[in-house]
């Protein structure tokens, strides 16, 4: 038998004993928590973290320090010269004491080796699963969280998009994840998160994994229901075909929306903005390898700065660059709501009162609630309390629901609302296909990018909500609720609907009128000759033949009536309107206006002491 080393096992010390307690505790707390795991039928995210990673992490660094011990031990003994050096364990396995301590190490380091291997391969599924991405950072993820889980792509993994398949791609995303963890340990991330995502990977190693763009898909119906800012909320729905199309003449024809994609015409565009919001440079090449090359005529910088600058190949995510995290503009959200009767549609004036209380900005969430609750119940209580008090009930759903839209669209910790990102798809709350088709991006030939509406969707049809699916019958609505003429036909629809806000009512509430002053009970016409122009106007000497008064003395009756009448207003009020010509009259009676003594209208003047 080997005579035995006075020392005892190389273990035997409080440092490989503390390695040891720690590794031995983390082994049975990763079996616990594995069967917390499996017991549990909702999944926890802090569980995987703890069971795959942390304590997984605790076992490693217990074994390195019981190691270090034994170590440690060793050069302890030889410097003070009480054992031998034993650089390596003897292994006789024809000793009993040694087989057994043999057939130990094997069964308990078999079983370590199938549990860390099972861990390590759960902690790579771990990193890979929706919880991981969307709620262990509860507060910076929040956001994207919330959106995802009421999104086309609700049952897609954050990976399949994100990262996409093969192991580079895995890499890349863990070097950047780790950056992102010590941003949020640090708190020194963002708020907002910025987007676009720098070095995404290109759409199509992802989104045509399941998508194909090249495929002809023709046209397909949108319904949109929507309800009128009137008392009545009145129902509409606005119809119209949209022309998906489709990039590929081999699988049907390059037409319609799809013919932008990189499948066998090309679109290389220039953004100046990191948003991609500005893109006053675009080039299109088309099957038979002609191009032409379109300029805004918006921009006003250096072409050969501008000329310098990356191009970027148009793919999906230049158009669908919300597919799943989409943060819905208080309008359409209301109307979705009032469609599926989340909101009674009967309440007076309850589409009106639920937008404005929506998009009203709230310091907290807190204060949101609150907010939303005060703002609806009071409108109600205060401007129809009979209709309170008998449908208290409905109120009360109208305030609980305006506060789960909120609750979806609105994150002030992270300064995230429907405002806060664009959304490209479409042009009605941002400017999206505007971007490029303005009527403004202009080639060398003269060819200007088309602004053509029926090149992309039919226009769009204006009558009653109809039943899911039910065809409407010809409408004899228009299909915009005012005539879009003159300017107006050229304006962007995303100036009026601007990220879901509720559009004006009337030319007052868009141009900023008072409503107040007096002649604003005229109609427009009466003064603007040409409809939704504001040029030429009607003299004013068609109204006012006679000017009387002080409008007949001095310089006054060779000055322009704009010189003093501020148009809209109208009434001259003060003193700074006649200053601004009589600046010698500034210490001159400066107790009251000038019109309480001069004559303007040929009237009497009030009696009043002049001065001076």
């Amino acid at each position: 038998m080997a005579e035995q080393h006075k020392g005892g096992g190389l273990y035997r010390n409080a440092v490989s004993f503390f390695g040891a307690y720690m590794a031995i505790i983390s082994v049975f707390l990763i079996i616990f928590t594995l069967l917390l795991m499996f017991s549990f039928k909702a999944h926890s995210p802090y569980l995987g973290i703890f069971a795959f990673m942390v304590f997984p992490f605790f076992f490693t660094i217990g074994a390195i320090v019981f190691l270090y011990g034994m170590r440690r031990e060793s050069i302890r003994r030889m410097r003070l010269g009480v054992d031998e050096a034993m650089p390596y364990p003897r292994l006789d396995l024809n000793e009993q004491r040694t087989r057994k301590m043999f057939s130990y190490a094997i069964l308990g380091g078999s079983f370590l080796a199938i549990l860390l291997a099972f861990v390590s391969y759960h902690a790579f599924l771990y990193t890979e699963t929706v919880s991981f991405c969307g709620q262990l950072c509860h507060t910076v993820m929040e956001p994207e969280f919330a959106s995802y889980q009421g999104s086309p792509h609700a049952r897609v993994p954050c990976v399949d998009c994100h990262v996409g398949s093969g192991a580079s791609w895995y890499v890349k995303s863990k070097i950047s994840g780790a950056r992102q963890v010590l941003a949020v340990l640090f708190q020194t991330y963002p708020t907002p998160i910025p987007t676009p995502i720098e070095n995404l990977r290109p759409a199509r190693e992802t989104c045509e994994e399941c998508h194909w763009p090249a495929k002809f898909f023709g046209t397909q119906l949108l319904q949109i229901p929507h309800f009128r800012y009137d008392e009545k909320n009145t129902p509409e729905q606005i119809s119209l075909g949209i022309k998906t199309g489709g990039g590929s003449g081999q699988l049907g024809e390059y037409a319609g929306i799809h013919w932008h994609m990189i499948t066998e015409n090309k679109v290389t565009y220039i953004a100046t903005d990191r948003k991609q919001q500005e893109i006053p440079w675009i080039k299109s090449t088309r099957t038979d390898g002609t191009e032409d090359v379109y300029i805004s005529t918006d921009y006003t910088g250096d072409p050969a700065e501008l000329a310098s600058r990356e191009t970027q190949e148009m793919d999906c995510m230049d158009c669908h660059n919300r597919p799943t995290h989409i943060y819905e503009p208080p309008e359409a959200a209301v109307d979705k709501a009032m469609a599926s009767h989340f909101i009674s549609r009967t309440l007076p004036w309850v589409k009106k009162v639920v937008v404005d209380a929506l998009v009203v900005e709230y310091p907290t969430r807190e204060k949101g609630h609150e907010g939303l609750q005060t703002e609806i119940a009071t409108f109600y209580r205060n401007k129809y309390p009979e209709v309170y008090k008998a449908r208290r009930a409905d109120v009360e759903k109208a305030i609980e629901t305006a506060i789960g839209l909120y609750d979806r669209s609105v994150f002030p910790d992270m300064k995230v609302n429907w405002k806060t990102y664009a959304s490209n798809i479409g042009h009605r709350n941002w400017p999206g296909c505007f971007r490029c088709h303005d009527g403004k991006h202009v080639a060398k030939n003269g060819k200007v990018l088309t602004t053509e509406c029926a090149t992309c969707h039919t226009m769009p049809q204006r009558g009653p909500l109809a039943p899911l699916g039910a065809m409407m019958p010809g409408s004899k609505l228009p299909w915009h609720p005012m005539d879009l003429e003159g300017k107006h036909a050229r304006t962007l629809c995303s100036n009026c609907h601007s990220a879901g806000y509720r559009p004006p009512n009337d030319c007052a509430e868009c141009h900023k009128i008072d409503t107040s002053a007096p002649m604003m009970s005229m109609a427009c016409a009466d003064c603007h000759e040409k409809k939704f122009e504001a040029k030429p106007v009607t003299a004013c000497k068609d109204c006012h033949p006679a000017p009387s008064g002080f409008h007949r003395k001095g310089e006054h009756p060779e000055l322009s009536c704009m010189e003093c009448h501020r148009p809209h207003a109208w009434a001259v009020s003060g003193r700074d309107t006649c200053l601004a010509c009589h600046d010698d009259m500034a210490d001159h009676n400066t107790e009251g206006a000038c019109a309480d003594c001069h004559e303007f209208r040929g009237n009497p003047a009030p009696e009043k002491a002049r001065s001076g």
